[in-house]
């Protein structure tokens, strides 16, 4: 084979391999809200309101002369689990009214298997669709404080919490978040772009909310079933 057809190959091949490798690449399409779980700050409730599930084991009560923006009577839950979906291996959730927030009221994972516990404040839940097959939630919850964590499935169905807001808060800003102190952290819900979550982050000031001051991207590595994490000062 000539010099001039080798390489003619050899070019082909790299172009194969480049576009099989972003064929194969995860990407992100869309994040979703698809349910609330959680005690709203100072609320007159007998539970837990829970919202957008598909099932409940829960008993529901019926709050009096409380009523959702729809004009429906708000329904409280004390004790039970709920999924977040259709499926088997969709999002669950274990809930106690009757544990102190200290003691982590809230769980969430897959069935029988909870491995993030949080506090009973009121929490959007999101999911984040993907080609990779994998079930990916965002767990926000954001008053006066930011919680965020994104959890779900690796390839091999295995449940792990992947972000952590409170983790990225302590390596990067000395844990400094909410109002707690002039100039505290509080995050964005997460948005998709491509093969990369990012999310944004404000500091709150005596004198209001800034706009936007930087943003962490959130790269999917297939190789190592993880996010990488690059920080981006605006």
């Amino acid at each position: 084979m000539s010099c001039k057809k080798f390489g003619l190959v050899a070019l082909i091949f790299m172009i194969m391999f480049i576009l099989s490798e972003n064929v194969a690449a995860m990407t992100f399409s869309k994040i979703e809200k698809i349910g609330e779980v959680g005690f709203p700050t100072q609320a007159p409730y007998h539970g837990f309101p829970i919202r957008g599930e598909f099932y409940n084991s829960g008993t529901p009560y019926v709050e009096e002369y409380n009523y959702s923006d729809d004009g429906t009577p708000v329904k409280t839950y004390t004790k039970g689990t709920a999924r977040f979906g259709s499926e088997p291996n969709d999002l669950y959730c274990q809930y106690d009214f009757n544990l102190d927030f200290s003691d982590k009221p809230i769980k969430f994972g897959g069935k029988n298997n909870y491995i993030l516990g949080l506090d009973g404040s009121d929490k959007d839940i999101f999911s984040i669709e993907n080609n990779g097959g994998l079930k990916l939630y965002v767990i926000y919850h954001n008053y006066c404080v930011t919680q965020l964590n994104i959890l779900g499935t690796q390839k091999n169905g295995k449940w792990v919490n992947y972000i952590d807001s409170k983790k990225i808060s302590e390596t990067y800003f000395g844990g400094n978040e909410g109002y707690k102190k002039d100039g505290g952290i509080i995050y964005d819900v997460p948005t998709c772009r491509n093969d990369t979550i990012v999310i944004k982050y404000r500091r709150w000031h005596w004198k209001g909310m800034s706009e936007p001051e930087g943003e962490f991207r959130f790269k999917w590595d297939d190789a190592a079933q993880w996010f990488g994490v690059e920080h981006i000062v605006y």
